[in-house]
């Protein structure tokens, strides 16, 4: 009994460790089967089907040139956008400027022309024409400033015999010469900011022109009071008075004397309307272009 069972014991036994090495056998195999799938998986996931891997390296290598193209087109474009605006801007800066000096802000008027210039915030319409002595030789150029615009002052009414501003012409010596010229002012006119550029601008350019210029009052009174001189429109003189009135106009009181009237203070307006007359005069005599 004790011999069976031992005998039978050992054939459990060995029937147990030949199962554990069958099963042992068994998950190695399973296992290396399991990581050789996996292999072949990770292989498909990364070549996809036969072949895939070639043909998209292929590819690649294939769009690589075409791309190339496609960036030094683009570049290309840029470049191309970036002359354009070069171009543009040196022309804006020089045409521009060309244009308005040339065309915009230069004009003819009655045989002068004219150049608007800007310093600061005044702007000017400046003028030069030729300085010619009673031989006709010319002997320099003499230039203008007005702060109107000379289209603009011919607005202002201008009643004078043929339209013209003359002075007087007087013999000294045997010689012909102008008479003394007075600008002589209303005392009591309202006062303006523009007055002192204004009697400076017509006293200035009477100066410029020849004859002799003398400031004066109309009030006789206000005169002796204040140790001035008094004139009205009488003598040989030349004689401007300015005053303030109802109407900004140059009108004409006697021979030689002339009245320049301003309202709203517009004396400097008036004054160079005076002016103006002066120059288209010399235009018309000299035929200055």
């Amino acid at each position: 009994m004790d011999e069976n069972r031992e005998d039978i014991e050992e054939n459990n036994s060995e029937k147990i460790e030949s199962n554990l090495e069958d099963n042992k056998s068994n998950e190695i195999e399973n296992t290396e089967k399991l990581n050789d799938g996996s292999e072949d998986k990770k292989e498909q996931d990364i070549e996809g089907p036969s072949g895939e891997q070639d043909s998209l390296f292929s590819e690649k290598k294939d769009d690589s040139p075409q791309d190339n193209k496609d960036i030094e087109a683009m570049q290309n474009k840029q470049l191309k956008w970036a002359v354009f605006l070069m171009v543009g801007i040196i022309l804006i800066i020089v045409v521009v400027p060309f244009i308005n000096t040339n065309f915009i802000n230069k004009f003819d008027y009655h045989g002068l022309t004219f150049q608007k210039t800007q310093l600061g915030q005044i702007e000017f319409y400046s003028t030069k024409f030729p300085v010619v002595t009673g031989t006709g030789q010319v002997t320099g150029e003499y230039a203008v400033n007005l702060r109107n615009d000379p289209r603009e002052l011919a607005d202002i009414p201008l009643e004078v015999d043929d339209d013209k501003i003359v002075f007087n012409v007087i013999k000294e010596n045997f010689k012909d010469v102008y008479a003394p010229t007075y600008i002589t002012i209303n005392p009591f006119m309202e006062a303006c900011d523009d007055s002192g550029i204004a009697l400076l601008t017509l006293s200035g350019f009477i100066r410029d022109s020849g004859p002799k210029v003398h400031s004066a009052v109309t009030d006789k009174a206000y005169a002796k009071d204040n140790n001035l001189t008094q004139k009205w429109c009488y003598g040989l003189n030349t004689v401007f008075v300015i005053t303030d009135g109802e109407e900004t106009k140059i009108s004409q009181i006697q021979p030689y004397c002339y009245k320049l009237e301003f309202k709203d203070c517009e004396i400097l307006e008036v004054s160079e309307k005076a002016v103006l007359n002066f120059l288209e005069q010399y235009a018309d005599r000299f035929q200055v272009q």
